[in-house]
């Protein structure tokens, strides 16, 4: 009898305890959405407007709550005052108030990054566009670079008129890591007698825009893929001398998206050839699918400094182009052809 009791006794706790559990985390469901994780967003500097990552993060954040129906009290967004200690402060306030999953934009936030996780070992966090924080419980979200100048090289020798290209970097260390990937697509396009010129921020680049064959103003460069994103530079220097040239003289531009934000401004548009763009979205989501549904984005990026997380690149749908001017599609089909080739594993880099 006292065994029968005691059966029944625990069975009603059994009873009792999974209804609280039920009750504690109702947004737990058949789907393996766990809806009672909690996730944070730091912004980098600017916050949301910036027209850049800030504004794509926070865009696919939205879209993410609402494909997996997260409550929106559990999802947080934080702006900083661009100071390590104030980056800290809030990814800290985060961490002490129970979000699980920090995700953090830019590299600037890196470093904070790095001292939180350390930290709050058991929480889990990820890098917006940037791969120097290691530790497995840091995921970092970079998108192919190398992938992108070498496309940018090959659209801009494909359509060059004068045959004259110039890439701009943002400064000596950049312009020595993703040259040669430029020049390769320079010369992938087959096209013969396409003048390379290289520079960066830190250089008179804009007297290479000036300098024409024969003394003209035609013939000179006309296809600029720039990677300096701070300021809209660049952009302007293109706009001041196509006031000065014939409608076959204009220099195109071939930018990043969402990392220069000036690429959606009105007056952009007819300086623009094409944009290669950031699939944030999917970046966004991957972090976030792995917060709610218990997940691990563990690939590995570097080795020998541990770093984890994902590349995304052309093959994987991370990379993609824009068209911002009137293309043939004779060109069209060759930069796919080509974006194939990268997919293919063809091109190495």
């Amino acid at each position: 009898m006292k065994r029968r009791y005691l059966t029944l006794f625990l069975s009603a706790l059994l009873l009792v305890t999974f209804t609280a559990i039920s009750q504690a985390t109702p947004a737990s469901s058949s789907d393996g959405i766990d809806r009672s994780r909690k996730i944070a967003l730091l912004f980098d500097s600017g916050g949301p407007g910036d027209g850049s990552f800030n504004d794509a993060s926070r865009a696919a954040l939205q879209k993410a709550v609402k494909k997996y129906k997260l409550f929106a009290p559990n999802v947080r967004e934080l702006v900083t005052d661009g100071t390590l200690g104030d980056r800290i402060y809030r990814l800290r306030l985060m961490a002490r108030n129970g979000y699980q999953m920090m995700i953090a934009v830019g590299s600037a936030n890196a470093e904070a990054v790095r001292r939180v996780s350390l930290e709050y070992p058991e929480l889990e966090y990820a890098v917006v566009n940037d791969g120097t924080v290691s530790g497995l419980n840091v995921a970092s979200l970079v998108f192919d670079d190398r992938q992108a100048a070498y496309i940018a090289g090959f659209a801009a020798a494909l359509t060059t008129r004068s045959k004259r290209v110039l890439y701009v970097a943002k400064d000596q260390a950049e312009l020595n890591r993703l040259a040669s990937h430029f020049e390769n697509g320079v010369k992938a396009s087959n096209r013969q007698g396409v003048e390379l010129n290289v520079s960066h921020m830190g250089l008179d680049y804009a007297s290479l825009l000036d300098s024409a064959r024969n003394g003209g103003r035609e013939g000179g460069i006309d296809r600029v893929y720039s990677t300096w994103n701070l300021d809209a530079a660049v952009l302007s220097a293109i706009i001041v001398r196509n006031r000065e040239r014939t409608r076959l003289g204009q220099i195109k531009l071939i930018a990043n998206s969402p990392d220069q934000y000036y690429v959606n401004l009105a007056i952009a548009k007819p300086h623009l050839l094409l944009t290669i763009d950031r699939n944030v979205e999917r970046a966004i989501d991957l972090v976030v699918r792995s917060a709610v549904r218990g997940d691990y984005i563990l690939d590995l990026l570097d080795g020998v400094n541990n770093i984890f997380g994902i590349r995304f690149t052309f093959a994987n749908n991370g990379l993609s182009v824009r068209y911002r001017s009137e293309t043939s599609q004779k060109v069209k089909s060759r930069i796919d052809q080509e974006i194939a080739r990268i997919k293919a594993k063809e091109v190495k880099f």
